[in-house]
């Protein structure tokens, strides 16, 4: 790490939601409006953006964990703003705590638990799994 970040550092962006992230694009059963899996990539997205100031060249951050109570929808075309703030740090393990708003409301809020890992490390075990399970085959 370059830097140490701390406990209660937080970061919030804007994102304007567009037709690409309508829950209705998974399924045609489903509204059009901001779907969950959208909105929890850009909750991550949003916690390894806070983090990235802080990695040297050989690390990278990833989710292993997160826990979302999407509470309201948000209608395709509002802007939402997303809050990610440092809940606790238990060593390589960085625990956010997450929220989301449209224009009128919360519609999302819980924890996402991130690790820092070393990239060559994770790159090799992924090249070890990707032989074991000979994945060159299929893609």
């Amino acid at each position: 790490m370059k830097n140490k970040f701390e406990k209660g550092m937080f970061i919030e962006k804007k994102i304007m939601t567009t037709p690409e992230m309508a829950a209705s694009r998974f399924h045609d059963s489903s509204p059009h409006v901001l779907s969950t899996p959208s909105l929890v990539g850009f909750m991550q997205i949003t916690c390894a953006d806070l983090m990235a100031p802080f990695l040297d060249s050989n690390e990278l951050v990833v989710s292993v964990k997160i826990e979302l109570n999407h509470i309201a929808s948000a209608p395709i075309g509002s802007t939402l703003k997303i809050r990610a703030e440092i809940h606790k740090i238990k060593g390589r393990e960085i625990i956010f705590k997450i929220e989301a708003f449209d224009e009128s409301e919360k519609i999302a809020y819980g924890f996402n638990d991130m690790f820092l890992i070393d990239n060559e490390r994770f790159s090799k075990g992924v090249e070890k799994k990707k032989e074991k399970l000979d994945y060159t085959q299929k893609f």
